[in-house]
């Protein structure tokens, strides 16, 4: 289950959707059923972390989702599959991601309380939510 969102520029008219959530081939599994759809879904460094620990514990639980994450310093809105990774409830991975132009750690968002961001094509304030492109998914 999950939500998109799609932000409209009001300066240059740029869209872009923004997923959030579970849905698709993106939701918490085991680290063995990840294995057996042998489908690459996750950052090639998250998947070489997976890779080592097949072999190495038993019981471990794969959760990913789509979430969405903004930039502390630029204010850019980035889309991302957010991978945590725990043995017995213990957190042994957690992704971290890193803004493409300043290299700031982002941070996750409440997009529901962002009232705007930077569009990335003008780098204007006026990247806001278009409330009647919200699009709910099972």
């Amino acid at each position: 289950m999950g939500r998109a969102y799609t932000y409209r520029c009001d300066n240059c008219g740029f869209e872009e959707q923004f997923n959030e959530g579970y849905g698709f081939l993106i939701h918490p599994q085991s680290l063995d059923e990840y294995f057996k759809s042998r489908e690459i879904l996750f950052h090639h460094k998250t998947h070489q972390v997976l890779r080592r620990l097949i072999n190495q514990k038993e019981n471990i639980l794969v959760d990913a989702g789509f979430k969405i994450f903004r930039c502390p310093h630029c204010h850019l809105l980035f889309n991302k599959i957010s991978v945590t990774v725990t043995d017995h409830e213990k957190v042994i991975h957690k992704s971290e991601f890193r803004c493409n132009r300043c290299k700031a750690r982002l941070k996750l968002t409440n997009i529901h309380r962002l009232k705007k961001a930077v569009c990335p094509v003008c780098k204007k304030s006026a990247f806001r939510i278009d409330q009647r492109k919200m699009i709910l998914w099972d």
